[in-house]
């Protein structure tokens, strides 16, 4: 009897792979397929058990190799073929993420489904670059715009309305608009000296902010050659931007290093100088094989004084072949 498929839309977060949920890492590790976002970090796809069918359908501003409606068919013929499907999506599934509209077809076709929220980039990168989205002293709400329009439409915001709110504003992929964000705000009648910042590869260890003004934000962006993925955020509490800049602060930010130990034994070691802000890549070079211990060394142990054990996977191969002899 054919097994029944199954989809788990996961939200994987900004970046950071401690930032993914543990119900998120739970599916991960019963997948049968992954099909993943651009924005999905290289350090949340090393977790994928090995053996399992990855589809990468990421996409760029401007560039969609692979389009939604493609996207949409494919988690449904993958999920009619039995399989277990976690559709890894980049921040939130419902932030927009197009989430609803890839369980549309799969609800169509009485195909079940489970969806698990992530850490969206527009707190999270906020809080990464030092940025509190809410402060008593700076305002009382917060209102996350999409400044991506539509591909051949014209971005339609109400900016009169925005600014009238005196919230944190906060814009997701809005990096090409950023000019015309700024001007909107302007004309609707937003102080020019209102702080403004932009956060790109938020909570990831290449991460970059610029704290400006609505004012002067788009002309230091250009200058420093910001790019997506990035949020901005306009609205008094990026002032505190330096001041509470703890990512920034790590010792080993900015730093890349290059792990070189064997995948089972690395995560101790990747785990702490991510911690410590390092952007840590994983290329195991060495692989441990066990040799073969016959019944005969454990039955002869009584005439050895002395075991000397050179690392961890020797003790576990010695109590493994001893337990089973």
């Amino acid at each position: 009897m054919k097994k029944s498929g199954f989809v788990a839309l996961v939200g994987a977060g900004p970046g950071d792979g401690g930032l993914l949920t543990r119900k998120g890492a739970a599916l991960l590790q019963r997948a049968d397929v992954v099909v993943y976002d651009r924005l999905v970090s290289r350090e949340i796809l090393d977790e994928i058990p090995a053996g399992v069918k990855c589809i990468d359908v990421g996409k760029n501003a401007g560039n969609h190799p692979v389009p939604q409606e493609e996207i949409n068919e494919i988690l449904l013929r993958e999920a009619l073929d039995g399989n277990f499907v976690v559709r890894l999506k980049g921040g939130d599934p419902f932030v927009f993420g197009r989430g609803g509209e890839e369980l549309e077809l799969l609800s169509e076709h009485d195909i079940p489904f489970t969806v698990v929220p992530g850490i969206t980039s527009a707190i999270a990168a906020a809080c990464y670059a030092g940025i509190p989205v809410t402060h008593r002293d700076a305002c009382s709400s917060i209102h996350i715009i999409t400044g991506h329009a539509r591909k051949g439409k014209a971005l339609s915001i109400n900016y009169k309305a925005l600014v009238g709110l005196n919230g944190t504003l906060i814009f997701l992929m809005g990096v090409s608009s950023l000019p015309e964000l700024m001007a909107g705000l302007l004309e609707a009648g937003m102080d020019g000296e209102t702080p403004a910042a932009v956060v790109e590869n938020g909570t990831r260890p290449e991460q970059r902010k610029i704290v400006a003004t609505v004012d002067t934000l788009a002309k230091e962006a250009r200058e420093a050659k910001i790019h997506s993925p990035a949020i901005i955020v306009v609205g008094e509490v990026c002032s505190y931007g330096e001041r509470f800049d703890w990512f920034e602060r790590l010792p080993l930010k900015g730093r890349t290093l290059v792990a070189t130990r064997p995948k089972a034994s690395a995560g101790t070691l990747t785990k702490r100088l991510r911690e410590l802000g390092a952007e840590v890549i994983s290329y195991p070079c060495i692989e441990t094989e066990r040799l073969l211990i016959t019944n005969e060394t454990f039955e002869n142990l009584s005439v050895y004084r002395w075991l000397l054990f050179t690392s961890k996977n020797g003790v576990e191969a010695f109590f493994e072949g001893l337990f089973s002899s």
